[in-house]
């Protein structure tokens, strides 16, 4: 099944584990699909969540002590998992080794996250990071002045599921488009602006293991990966919760 803007069924690929879409098909998801690795500078606001010693979703480094990602990559069987099941890789590319692994002291999801709405989390670790040229926080699109219009390019890195339906083993980056309001109403029924929808070519965009992911620009952080309409690389736009609708309540729960 297809999202269309008539009233049609909604398929919606979560791109965590385990979150449930209520009025919809909710399947696990993965990595970037047809982008480009990523160079060891490159991104070092980018973060590898992970439960139980594995990769689940991206993450951005907000703070010192505060990494922001989607409020389902943190849910199992509709319960927050435990903090001491989760970690987070910090300053390296590689998923499996290099940088930093920092655990987590405290989840705190949005208060009114439910299925794919307000499906944004800010994690705060147990230790502060120490800033070198491959960890760094990205600034946050606190307004919509900072966010890009209709058809700017952003950038979003992760290690979500590549076409050959492996994980990637390196950050892989690719560049997206924001689109308008009416396509993205059209692929998502219930988009509003607490959502950026954005749209990538053929068999390229998001997959399992790419919610949390941030996508930047102008140096700002203005979406956070939440959801893909149809399969991976669907001819709809993948849809990003707005930093800047939930800047005020990200800025609040800050370490």
């Amino acid at each position: 099944m297809k999202v269309m803007a008539s009233a049609r069924f909604v398929r919606l690929l979560v791109l965590g584990l385990w979150a449930v879409v209520s009025c919809a098909v909710a399947q696990p998801s993965g990595r970037i699909w047809g982008g480009e690795e990523a160079s060891k500078d490159d991104f070092p606001f980018v973060a590898s969540v992970r439960l139980d010693g594995s990769h689940v979703c991206g993450g951005s480094i907000i703070g010192s002590k505060s990494i922001l990602t989607a409020a389902h990559c943190l849910q199992e069987k509709g319960q927050t998992v435990p903090t001491d099941r989760l970690s987070v890789r910090v300053g390296s590319i590689n998923q499996f080794s290099g940088g930093s692994l920092v655990y987590i002291a405290s989840i705190n999801l949005h208060p009114d996250y439910s299925g794919v709405k307000n499906d944004i989390a800010v994690l705060t670790l147990e230790n502060t990071l120490v800033w070198t040229d491959r960890i760094r926080s990205i600034n946050l699109a606190t307004n919509s002045e900072e966010l890009p219009a209709v058809g700017a390019s952003v950038t979003v890195a992760g290690w979500g599921e590549q076409l050959d339906s492996e994980s990637a083993f390196k950050l892989n980056a690719l560049s997206f488009n924001v689109d308008s309001a009416e396509s993205c109403i059209n692929a998502y029924s219930d988009a509003d602006d607490s959502i950026i929808c954005l749209a990538h070519p053929l068999k390229k965009g998001s997959c399992y293991g790419d919610a949390g992911n941030g996508a930047t620009f102008n140096n700002r952080l203005v979406g956070v990966n939440n959801f893909v309409v149809g399969a991976c690389g669907s001819r709809y736009p993948d849809v990003f919760a707005s930093v800047a609708h939930f800047a005020p309540w990200i800025q609040s729960v800050l370490a």
